[in-house]
């Protein structure tokens, strides 16, 4: 009688099935939580730049269509600049003040949203 010290052929092969069914299976999941994660946390982000500039314009008593950079709400108002995570380090539009800020990629749900979705 013979010792089987290994596997088949036959149960590797059944086993690399299973694993690239699963593979097949979960992948459009995962991109898809991914890209609802990066349009959710656009969403936040472009709420807080909202939020920094009108706090930059009372504070420093600013009417509607002042144009605002950065660099006035980095030090001050946001702890540092944030970046869409969809955008590959691209930054956002602030726009003037009076007017939302924009996500520089335009996808889709990567605007500013107060429903939290």
């Amino acid at each position: 009688m013979r010792n089987r010290y290994g596997f088949t052929l036959v149960e590797i092969m059944v086993v690399v099935f299973i694993l690239g069914v699963l593979v097949a299976v979960a992948m459009p999941s995962w991109m898809n939580a991914r890209t609802r994660a990066q349009a959710r946390t656009c969403s936040a982000n472009l709420r807080q730049l909202h939020q920094a500039k009108e706090m930059y314009a009372l504070a420093n008593r600013l009417s509607n269509g002042t144009p605002v950079q950065m660099t006035d709400l980095v030090p001050n108002f946001l702890q540092a600049e944030p970046f869409c995570p969809a955008a590959g380090g691209a930054s956002y539009t602030l726009n003037p003040i009076g007017t939302d800020p924009t996500c520089p990629t335009g996808l889709p749900n990567h605007t500013l949203n107060w429903g939290g979705d």
